[in-house]
């Protein structure tokens, strides 16, 4: 059973003469004759009554009919799944994201995204940077937003997207608070917040030779693997936190931010994917990072 033999076999049982369905199919009449009688001896069954005055649909040929729009039904509404997948307008985007990266741009970008292709399924998993790069490489997310500093992607590519200055979260109590900016020298003694080592270990050894540099060792004594759990800390006076500066549209009560200047890190965030591996989904949040972002992307 093809599809070319349901659509001549709906237009004759709609049209009960053949004379008619065979215009409406722009064919000519006896082909079309050949291809039902054809269709019939496959099947088994006669499925219309015929004689020189008029066509009728046997008991099958009724039962048929409505099998028929079904079936007809169904392939052009996966023609039509079909075509909005691979327009990007349909289908599924895995993203993982860094916690901080939704007090930035990503937020705005996934609000657009979602405004233009509402039928594409958004799977998101916070997870952090060297997770992020391992689950993309592996196909298990199909984008990444994340930290970058000297990391190695292998093929994976990774483009800024987002750029933002550093702050220090001060407890509300402390000598600072009455200041606009921190100068990295002057964190000389004050007790820090830090994540270890581990999270990024060569973003940390960057961060100690800006340090060393300004003159002195840092003095950490809390280490916090997430910026949510440092600002809690910092809220808590248990010590000063370097945080991104977009951290401050959370107004946590306890907490002031000053802005952290002096021969510093950058702070850019990254859209990570595999270039091999791009689908039409995925071009298509490409393409809205690129409206939205404020670097060249």
């Amino acid at each position: 059973m093809e599809t070319r033999q349901l659509r001549y076999f709906v237009a004759v049982a709609e049209e009960l003469h053949f004379g008619n369905a065979a215009k409406r199919l722009n064919l000519s009449q006896p082909p079309l004759s050949q291809q039902i009688m054809k269709f019939e001896d496959e099947l088994g069954v006669k499925l219309f009554e015929r004689n020189k005055r008029s066509v009728k649909l046997t008991a099958a040929g009724k039962s048929l009919l409505q099998d028929a729009y079904a079936i007809l039904k169904s392939i052009a509404k996966a023609k039509h799944n079909l075509q909005e997948v691979a327009q990007g307008r349909k289908g599924q985007l895995r993203l993982g994201y860094i916690g901080p990266a939704m007090d930035g741009t990503l937020a705005d970008i996934i609000r657009e995204y979602k405004a233009k292709y509402p039928d594409v399924t958004f799977i998101l998993e916070e997870m952090p940077t060297n997770l992020q790069i391992k689950e993309v490489a592996l196909g298990r997310i199909d984008i990444g937003v994340v930290r970058l500093f000297r990391h190695d992607l292998g093929e994976l590519e990774g483009k800024v997207f987002h750029k933002e200055r550093y702050a220090v979260a001060v407890p509300s109590a402390h000598k600072f608070s009455g200041k606009s900016e921190i100068n990295v020298a002057e964190l000389a003694g004050e007790p820090l917040i830090f994540p270890p080592r581990e999270s990024q270990p060569r973003l940390y050894d960057e961060w100690f030779r800006v340090f060393a540099e300004a003159g002195f060792s840092p003095k950490i004594v809390q280490e916090s693997v997430t910026k949510s759990a440092s600002l809690a800390l910092a809220a808590a006076g248990i010590g000063l936190a370097i945080v991104p500066e977009s951290l401050a549209k959370r107004r946590l009560d306890g907490v002031q931010f000053k802005t952290l200047i002096g021969d510093i890190p950058s702070l850019e965030m990254h859209i990570l994917y595999n270039p091999k591996q791009v689908f039409p989904a995925l071009n298509n949040f490409l393409k809205v990072v690129s409206g939205i972002s404020e670097c060249n992307f």
